[in-house]
């Protein structure tokens, strides 16, 4: 049973339908100095300038999720590969890169900030935006059950993550979701005139 709430973040699963997974990620530049800590498994967004940061609000579109860092010790001159940044960091060689899982396909590992059930993967819900660990590198991401709707929001769960110590209906369920407002999975709606004009 999930009875403890530890929201880690997204943590890549599988990739959906029947093309190879490789579970790799792409690069994508961070500005210097940001002022937002990036944790691994915050869902990312393309953010002012094109550099890329945590999403911040329910209306974002997803890149996808982070899975490291990699910038240059200001000290020590050599490349760090992290979990997580801390906020003001920057590379020495002034490149910072997020190592992103941005591919639409693939399916991640979340926990609920309460419980879910089977008829909840007719749904999509919002993400919770908490903070990272500073320890552990982990994000602080997770499912906000109170958000749920029928109509768009960022994740939906596709499964329920099958361990021994979970279940439906447990207090902080834990599932495999799919990011639904990703931007390689956007819809523009055209209007359209139906008969003669």
């Amino acid at each position: 049973m999930t009875s403890t709430s530890a929201l880690n973040g997204f943590h890549s699963s599988r990739k959906r339908g029947s093309g190879a997974n490789s579970t790799g990620n792409s690069r994508y530049q961070v500005a210097q100095g940001t002022n937002l800590a990036m944790y691994s498994g915050d869902v990312m967004k393309i953010g002012t300038g094109g550099y890329v940061t945590p999403i911040t609000t329910t209306t974002d579109f997803a890149i996808g999720v982070l899975e490291g860092i990699r910038y240059v010790d200001k000290t020590s001159k050599q490349p760090i590969w992290s979990r997580y940044i801390q906020s003001s960091v920057s590379s020495d060689d002034g490149y910072t890169y997020a190592l992103v899982n941005d591919d639409p396909n693939t399916t991640y590992i979340a926990q609920a900030d309460a419980s879910l059930t089977v008829g909840d993967l007719l749904n999509n819900f919002e993400v919770t935006l908490g903070a990272g660990s500073n320890t552990t590198g982990q994000s602080g991401f997770g499912i906000k059950v109170g958000s749920v709707t029928t109509g768009t929001a960022m994740v939906r769960p596709v499964a329920l993550w099958k361990t021994p110590d979970n279940a439906w209906g447990d207090a902080y369920t834990k599932v495999e979701c799919r990011l639904v407002r990703h931007v390689d999975h956007a819809q523009a709606v055209v209007a359209c005139v139906v008969g003669p004009v």
